[in-house]
């Protein structure tokens, strides 16, 4: 890793964001995180030191994202990495029942927000000429859908095939786009685990077992997630773009 590079990483506030942005920072890396969750995010990049800055941004919306990277670029002096992270998910619809402000909301942040961050971080690594690694965050349901939360899964199946098309478009640049489909553990995926009640929970568990073949659980983002974020956005990850990686212990066999 070179220790001078420097990363952007949308929804770095928590959850993965939050430890990639740490294991970027431990790595040596410069680190900027965008949310609008400004407590946290402040609260996040100060427990990182001074190489980690914090910038108030809504992914969805263009002249937030184009005055946070900006004020990225000027302060950390170049963006070698961007970490599209972001995202929300609304649950509890079926199909034929998701409302349109629904549909509109989840996408604006999943896919026009992760298209508005890939173009201002290549803008950036264009002009400054040595490449860079842009890594977007999809998921298992853009890959086999999701009854039950239509909206995300079409949004990240958008994700998934503008990173193939943007790994295409800016190749030339030696800008690398690949796309992560995690199943991680987070607080958030705690807090909704105790939650749940016993039977529910229980439940959930034993479909884990069964369906994830590799350990039968959710990963650790420091062990499972972040050396494959560190080597995407090293020199030795740069012969690999328009990829999806499925960091959820098999669950999701990802083909061509």
């Amino acid at each position: 890793m070179h220790t001078d590079f420097c990363a952007v990483i949308t929804g770095g506030a928590r959850g993965l964001g939050a430890a990639i942005a740490k294991g970027y920072a431990e790595a040596g890396m410069k680190v900027t995180i965008l949310d609008v969750r400004d407590r946290e995010g402040a609260a996040t990049a100060s427990a990182l030191g001074d190489a980690c800055q914090f910038i108030h941004c809504d992914v969805s919306i263009a002249t937030d994202v184009e005055s946070a990277f900006v004020t990225a670029h000027e302060t950390m002096g170049r963006i070698d990495v961007l970490a599209a992270v972001a995202g929300l998910d609304v649950p509890g619809h079926a199909a034929e029942d998701v409302p349109v402000q629904v549909w509109e909301r989840v996408m604006a942040v999943n896919a026009r927000g992760t298209f508005l961050c890939n173009q201002a971080a290549f803008r950036h690594m264009r002009q400054q000429g040595h490449g860079g690694a842009i890594v977007n965050f999809a998921s298992y349901a853009g890959i086999r859908g999701y009854a039950e939360r239509a909206p995300y899964a079409a949004a990240k199946g958008a994700v998934l095939a503008w990173t193939r098309s943007a790994a295409l478009a800016w190749a030339e640049h030696d800008v690398t786009v690949n796309a992560i489909a995690p199943l991680m553990e987070t607080e958030v995926a705690v807090r909704y685990l105790e939650k749940l009640d016993a039977s529910t929970r229980a439940a959930f568990e034993e479909r884990l077992r069964v369906q994830v073949p590799l350990r039968g659980r959710l990963g650790d983002p420091k062990t499972d997630l972040v050396p494959l974020m560190l080597l995407l956005a090293s020199k030795g990850g740069r012969y690999m773009t328009g990829q999806v990686f499925a960091v959820d212990g098999g669950m999701t066999m990802v083909g061509s």
